[in-house]
């Protein structure tokens, strides 16, 4: 990847500039991974140079007068001509601004925000999940990046979609909208999963949220490949497609690459969970559990204690930080919802709307090994941990609905969970072909919110959830957009549900419901 030098010098570019294109910034610029005094921006150069120098700019100001930091990279054909700088010595809860410039060529201005310090009083972010580019247009993307009340956007995961243009019986169809995935075929191989990045890095929706808030984000499967695990995934067939180990290590390094990212591990690329401090109000815990995890068994197996969502590094570094005592809240980001989805024998629409969302079995008598569900014993590990706190929060994706619910163990609430919908994945009316408010879709958010013990759930709208906390409560703020299917900017606030401090358990704020 780039690196940063300390020096603002202007360097000699014979022989580069030819091979650049009239506009080199083509995917934009990005920020992401602040901490109090730091943080990593992004961009890229579309040249065939083997190695091209470029500048870069920090500032407290938009049109960059007030300059804070000044320095030159490198973009190398090795890493896709990426560039990311880690840029230090920065104010704790400031926002500021920066730009690239290569040659007579200047990249937009992008803004960022570094974390506060110590005496933090309040983080406000987005929470998404769920970008499937040939399903919809990103305008989740784009109502995120004109708020201007956000610390940063927390993705978590399913950034880009490996999957065919012409998915397997597995994965559902998207519509015919003009936007096919590039390539066309499932990405195996590092140069295809890096044009499945540069494609999604082209997307003007895409680029508005990243020029404007840094992101901080984990993964889910489709990062890999659909139902991926530690030695393998769903749809990955070793005779056929080259080792596993081969195409995991080819994702993440464009992975790597693409995203405006700090590695948790410079050592082992093949790491992302980690932890991120917000002063003394917070601590996040970014969760892996897809990669490193067991492979998902259905039936009795699943409930052995042996069996792992997390794998034995992830979960011997979770240990100690559970029982940290400085941080306020403590934030449990897991891609997979970490509530119960199993029923036994439902009655209809609750068993329909189980299997087209993938929340059982998919012969509806188990339930879904691939969630926390899959992982029984260990998931009862970690609620015997949060049963002795009660600052607890779980914020999850994956599943393309909107829901809050309270984590239940041993008879009591120990956490509130919130779960994102998807961004453009497809939902509950999409997968049964009918209209988002078809009074099929109400029944089945009865009987899920009913079958399930959810506070509440939603499960035919895309879009985010504002994460609000302070030192009293963490508030939760599902906000909808009008559809997907074309460009819109309608969007409202579906719901919104607090926990108070010490209370682990939700209250509907007045006027929302």
């Amino acid at each position: 990847m780039g690196t940063a030098a300390g020096s603002g010098k202007r360097t000699r570019r014979r022989g580069v500039l030819a091979t650049m294109t009239s506009d080199p910034f083509q995917h934009g610029v990005a920020s992401g991974d602040p901490l109090p005094d730091r943080v990593i921006i992004w961009t890229r150069l579309t040249t065939d140079a083997p190695s091209a120098r470029l500048h870069w700019v920090v500032a407290r100001d938009p049109e960059l007068r007030h300059v804070v930091a000044v320095g030159e990279a490198t973009a190398r054909a090795q890493h896709d001509h990426t560039v990311h700088v880690d840029v230090t010595g920065l104010e704790p809860g400031t926002e500021y601004h920066y730009c690239f410039l290569a040659g007579a060529a200047s990249s937009p201005v992008g803004s960022t925000r570094t974390l506060p310090g110590h005496d933090a009083e309040r983080l406000r972010f987005a929470m998404c999940s769920c970008a499937k580019f040939n399903a919809g247009h990103f305008n989740a993307y784009a109502r995120i990046a004109e708020r201007d009340d956000l610390d940063f956007v927390l993705h978590l995961g399913d950034y880009i979609y490996e999957a065919s243009q012409t998915p397997p019986a597995s994965q559902t169809p998207s519509p015919d909208i003009g936007r096919p995935f590039e390539p066309r075929t499932e990405c195996r191989t590092l140069a295809e999963y890096r044009t499945r990045y540069a494609q999604y890095r082209r997307d003007p929706d895409v680029q508005a949220l990243h020029r404007r808030l840094p992101l901080i984000a984990t993964l889910d499967d489709h990062e890999l490949a659909d139902g991926a695990w530690a030695g393998g995934a769903t749809e990955h067939r070793d005779a056929e497609h080259g080792p596993w180990a081969a195409r995991r290590d080819a994702a993440l390094r464009a992975r790597w690459e693409w995203l405006p990212a700090r590695r948790p591990d410079p050592s082992d690329p093949t790491r992302v969970f980690r932890s991120v401090q917000a002063g003394a109000l917070a601590e996040l815990l970014l969760l892996d559990v897809r990669s490193r995890r067991d492979e998902p068994v259905a039936g009795p197996a699943m409930a052995d204690p042996a069996r792992s969502m997390l794998g034995a590094e992830q979960r011997a570094w979770r240990e100690p930080r559970r029982v940290r005592t400085h941080a306020g809240w403590r934030i449990v980001v897991s891609p997979s919802i970490m509530s119960p989805t199993w029923v036994p024998d439902p009655d209809e629409p609750l068993r329909t709307a189980l299997l087209k969302l993938k929340l059982v079995h998919p012969e509806g008598i188990a339930p879904d090994e691939d969630q926390w569900d899959g992982y029984p014993a260990e998931r009862a590990s970690l609620l015997d941990r949060f049963a002795a706190h009660d600052d607890v929060v779980v914020l999850s994706g994956d599943i393309h609905v909107s829901v809050a619910g309270e984590l239940r163990h041993r008879g009591d609430v120990v956490a509130v969970e919130l779960t994102t919908p998807s961004l453009t994945s497809q939902n509950l009316d999409e997968k049964l072909g009918v209209a988002q408010r078809d009074p099929a879709i109400d029944a089945a958010e009865e009987a899920l919110a009913d079958g399930l013990g959810l506070e509440w759930c939603e499960l035919a709208s895309h879009g985010y959830v504002v994460v609000d906390v302070d030192p009293a409560r963490v508030r939760g703020e599902w906000w909808h957009v009008a559809g997907v299917l074309e460009r819109t900017a309608d969007e409202q606030c579906a719901a919104a549900y607090e926990v108070p401090r010490g209370v682990a358990a939700f209250r509907v704020p007045a006027g929302v419901r």
